[in-house]
């Protein structure tokens, strides 16, 4: 079932923004949508690394890095100790924002560049497995094509390559954006699209719908096509997001995995509207 509605725009910008320059969305979007981390969002994960007794953690998809680095200088400034913080990925964009923002605040973070479907394979290389996994914005849903079926299979895998690094006994936080709920919204107009995919308040994305405005322009069962709008510098950019529901990401990590809790934007609440679903999961 395709959106018809939206079909101009799988890789033109809407109606609205046809006049707004086309940018890479890694190196001219994100870092602004991303924003600055939140001293909540922080906090949330140092207490889960606290209370589970964690010594060494990675991000598998650092992005720029902001997120690792401030739970890095919480922990630090709370003088909890790590036995190591390191961090996995493979746009080299993501790699020299990270690098340099680490550099600045004087911290010792090391970057494996990972394909994660060649994990634990890495430059430099992985020397031990770790206590607590990370991977947050809706990364895993890079992965994926064709039918439905193939993007949980191909999901499963790099999930399985996840599980290597994490010592059994050991967490994978993960999250996905709500397609649940997106899928919900497939058969309305665009505007009626805009006026529904709208949130008070984005735990990642602080530029969300304010500086940044993100739209899924095109919705069908195995891709999502997701438009971010820079409305200050009349830029545009584009993902294409291969969706992962709710009930086959259950499946997914309960063959590596046991799933301890699962949260709505941060919340331990059962929502079937909310921007993001976080996923704790003990390794087996």
């Amino acid at each position: 079932m395709t959106f018809i509605n939206t079909l101009p725009y799988i890789s033109n910008p809407v109606e609205e923004f046809k006049n707004f320059k086309y940018v890479s969305w890694e190196k001219d979007i994100y870092p602004k949508f991303k924003g600055g981390t939140k001293d909540s969002e922080i906090e949330f994960f140092t207490h889960l690394i606290k209370e589970k007794n964690i010594k060494n953690i990675l991000d598998l998809g650092v992005g720029g890095g902001s997120e690792l680095s401030a739970i890095f200088k919480k922990l630090k400034n709370d003088h909890y100790k790590l036995e190591s913080a390191e961090a996995n990925e493979i746009d080299d964009d993501f790699i020299d924002q990270a690098q340099k923002l680490f550099y600045k605040k004087k911290q010792d973070i090391t970057i494996h560049k990972g394909n994660w479907v060649d994990l634990p394979e890495a430059i430099p290389k992985y020397t031990h497995a770790f206590d607590f996994a990370f991977l947050t914005g809706n990364s895993l849903t890079y992965i994926g094509g064709g039918t439905r079926e193939y993007t949980k299979k191909a999901q499963q895998s790099v999930v399985s390559k996840f599980s290597q690094l994490i010592k059994p006994g050991g967490y994978l936080f993960l999250d996905s954006r709500n397609y649940d709920y997106i899928r919900s919204l497939m058969n309305l107009t665009p505007d009626k699209i805009f006026e529904n995919f709208n949130f008070d308040y984005s735990v990642y994305y602080h530029g969300f719908q304010d500086k940044i405005i993100a739209f899924p322009a095109y919705i069908s069962e195995t891709v999502v096509v997701l438009h971010y709008y820079d409305i200050e510098a009349n830029i545009w950019g584009k993902l294409d997001v291969y969706p992962i529901y709710q009930s086959d990401m259950i499946d997914i990590l309960g063959k590596d995995f046991v799933i301890e809790k699962i949260f709505h934007d941060f919340e331990e609440k059962n929502k079937s509207k909310s921007l993001f679903v976080q996923y704790l999961a003990r390794r087996k």
